[in-house]
């Protein structure tokens, strides 16, 4: 009796034994199956398999969270799957903490590409990202931030009642433009004010003038480049033979207050003021990988004219990159204060549905090696002008100090 009993309490044990493995067996198949293959939340997922030339990582993490949020998540029911799959590629991009890539929706892509073109609906200003505030590189010239009496590195704090800290710069460009004739507020601190402000401005279309000229003193051509869009390179060939049959003495070019913009632009307009072969910049692609030229390839007509640059704290990007390149192939002298100091390039690079990402693909050095990034080109001549004549106002020969100075240094 008693052995019929301990072989059944024996049998019992071994019984227990097998389903608790069988349990923990199947739970830890599940899991790894999870892992393998995902779960029904993901099967009407498209594009699952992973993109060559990615490098080794574990992406558990990421559907562990979404799986959580899809079983647990409150509101579960109204979760938008596009959603949040953009939400995730933002933070990718996010993560690289570079303020100028940008993940960019179909929308903010239209909008970036009409800016670009040279015309779009806002409030007429650039603006970057420095110690993480959104600032204004340059009011444009006739807009309602300049009559509004915006100055470059003016820091905006919020936009109506959104703070900018988070934003990047194409999401702060976003909630500025709107529909014609609409408006918006803007908080704005000026280091020489005591506390910030709020300044309202109403909303215009916005068409972006590429260059002017005309001749001062007598004999010396003032030269104005307002940015690097994507009219400059067609205006500019009339504006050099104009400048060219006029056989001017000097030349001075004006780059205050410019934003930049295309890089091809800016090595286009290069080549008429540089001999063919001459390096416009060099660009630093990061990786370890070969530094790669720029090289001017243009008609050089206006290279012999002795030439000055004007730059200020608003001069940046592609108008940094003329001003470096005339100064270290030319001589020519810079004058007025220290310049923005955006030295890096970004890609505009297209993605599915329209989106698109912007990204940082390599940072540039004038022809002799200097680092622009962060650190803006020093002047040759410094010199502080005591009022902000703004963008697109007229020449004024009495109190712009930095143009005075610059047709001083012309006729030496």
């Amino acid at each position: 009796m008693k052995k019929n009993l301990k072989n059944f309490l024996l049998a019992l044990l071994v019984l227990f034994l097998f389903t608790a493995i069988w349990f923990l067996g199947f739970i830890h198949g599940s899991s790894w199956g999870w892992q393998a293959n995902l779960p029904s939340p993901f099967e009407n997922l498209i594009n699952k398999e992973i993109p060559q030339e990615v490098p080794e990582s574990d992406m558990s993490i990421f559907w562990d969270t979404w799986k959580v949020v899809l079983e647990k998540y409150v509101d579960r029911q109204n979760l938008d799957p596009e959603k949040i799959i953009l939400g995730a590629t933002r933070g990718l991009i996010e993560s690289l903490e570079d303020p100028y890539s940008d993940f960019l929706t179909a929308k903010q892509t239209k909008e970036l590409s009409e800016e670009l073109s040279g015309e779009f609906f806002g409030v007429g200003m650039e603006i970057g990202k420095q110690d993480g505030y959104i600032v204004v590189i340059a009011p444009l010239p006739g807009t309602p931030a300049e009559e509004a009496g915006i100055k470059p590195n003016d820091i905006i704090l919020a936009i109506e009642e959104t703070d900018t800290v988070d934003l990047s710069t194409t999401e702060a460009a976003q909630l500025i433009r709107g529909k014609l004739g609409t408006k918006v507020t803007l908080t704005v601190y000026r280091s020489a004010w005591n506390e910030a402000k709020k300044i309202e401005l109403t909303r215009d279309k916005i068409t972006i003038p590429s260059t002017s000229w005309e001749t001062i003193e007598g004999d010396i051509a003032y030269l104005k480049i307002y940015n690097f869009n994507q009219p400059l390179t067609m205006d500019f060939y009339q504006t050099a033979l104009e400048i060219s049959f006029a056989k001017p003495k000097g030349l001075i070019i004006d780059l205050r207050n410019n934003p930049g913009g295309y890089l091809d632009a800016v090595v286009d307009i290069s080549g008429w003021f540089l001999s063919n072969g001459d390096i416009i910049l060099k660009e630093d692609f990061g990786n370890g990988e070969i530094k790669s030229f720029r090289v001017s390839l243009g008609q050089s007509l206006l290279k012999d004219i002795p030439t000055v640059v004007l730059i200020n704290e608003g001069t940046a990007s592609a108008s940094e990159i003329l001003a470096g390149a005339l100064r270290d192939n030319r001589g020519v002298k810079l004058i007025g204060t220290k310049s923005f100091g955006k030295g890096s390039v970004q890609e505009l690079i297209t993605l599915k549905d329209n989106n698109s990402v912007k990204l940082t693909i390599s940072r540039w050095l004038t022809p002799k090696g200097t680092i622009i990034q962060g650190s803006g080109l020093e002047p040759d001549i410094e010199i502080e002008n005591e009022e902000d004549f703004g963008t697109y106002s007229k020449i004024d020969l009495e109190k712009d100090k930095q143009l005075l100075t610059a047709i001083a240094e012309l006729k030496k």
